[in-house]
């Protein structure tokens, strides 16, 4: 099941991260646009340095490397948008005679470490570096892997113990599975999954699934796709406070809820879930709270879908 999941969600993860490094692969030597030309919310902008040394074309993406090194998704990923900025970059017209090789790049901990390396049989021509199926398929516009939230029971809630240990919080990171697909599409946006926070994980999420993904400004956001429109607030746990998510908050995500006028609200969060949630929940079942207990579920919805 885990290898059927991580190749259907890299379906989702290139169709939204190709189109948005081939972006950020233009922007060298070119005026970026200004933030009210960007449609939409990107989580991250990593950067992607472009270098000709000797007879290699050198790029160097800032996303962050898993200890072992980048994995075969990660690894395509990456090699295939380096074989794109150099194409875009020859269509353009700069001067890359003499490229016999291109070296792929990426960083372990601030240090670059090569990932590999596209050798170039034709000088003349670059090869066309192709994801393996079923990677380049296009995502149906009606997609909207949110909506399988609705349809499974996440309504049960595990009660906080009583122990003053759970006032200090693993890294969500150590809680979670992530398929291959998953875990290198976040990597590939910035996004360290052993160090990230609630929000990373959530917008990460979002974005791999190719929602649009608007900033309201006052710590939440608006989510599009699949015809639907949800909005997303996000609690993160800090150290020394109480590890079950407050009265407080829950109030607070149902007035800017319901002052967004969306068709679903989501709040998620890294600490533990209220039995309240569930009487929330059942009172407006257009509200999903993803607490801890239940980020897996939240996971597997864009994994699954």
């Amino acid at each position: 099941m885990d290898d059927v999941a991580g190749g259907i969600v890299v379906v989702v993860v290139l169709a939204a991260l190709v189109a948005y490094l081939l972006w950020r692969g233009r922007s060298d030597g070119e005026p970026r646009p200004a933030a009210s030309e960007v449609d939409h919310l990107r989580v991250r902008r990593p950067e992607a340095e472009f270098h000709v040394v000797a007879n290699s074309a050198v790029v160097t993406f800032d996303v962050p490397l898993p200890s072992g090194g980048a994995d075969p998704v990660l690894r395509d990923l990456l090699v295939h948008q380096a074989a794109e900025m150099v194409r875009d970059r020859k269509r353009r017209g700069q001067p890359l005679d003499g490229i016999e090789s291109i070296r792929v790049s990426a960083k372990r901990e601030g240090v670059v470490v090569e990932v590999d390396t596209i050798e170039l049989t034709e000088l003349s021509e670059l090869p066309d570096i192709a994801m393996p199926m079923p990677l380049a398929r296009t995502v149906q516009p009606d997609h909207d892997p949110l909506r399988t939230l609705e349809d499974r029971d996440i309504t049960r809630v595990v009660p906080v113990g009583d122990t003053t240990a759970l006032d200090r919080l693993d890294p969500i990171g150590a809680d979670l599975r992530l398929t291959a697909g998953i875990e290198a599409g976040l990597r590939s946006l910035g996004i360290d999954p052993e160090a990230m926070s609630v929000v990373d994980l959530g917008l990460g999420l979002l974005e791999l699934a190719g929602y649009r993904v608007t900033d309201r400004g006052d710590g939440s956001y608006v989510a599009s796709g699949g015809g639907r429109t949800s909005y997303v607030s996000f609690v993160a746990h800090e150290d020394d406070s109480y590890p079950e998510l407050e009265v407080a908050s829950i109030t607070s995500f149902l007035v800017g809820f319901s002052s967004a006028r969306t068709d679903r609200g989501l709040l998620i969060t890294d600490k533990f879930g209220p039995y309240t949630i569930y009487e929330k929940e059942r009172a407006n079942p257009s509200c999903r709270f993803i607490t801890r207990e239940r980020l897996q579920a939240f996971v597997d919805s864009i994994a699954l879908s």
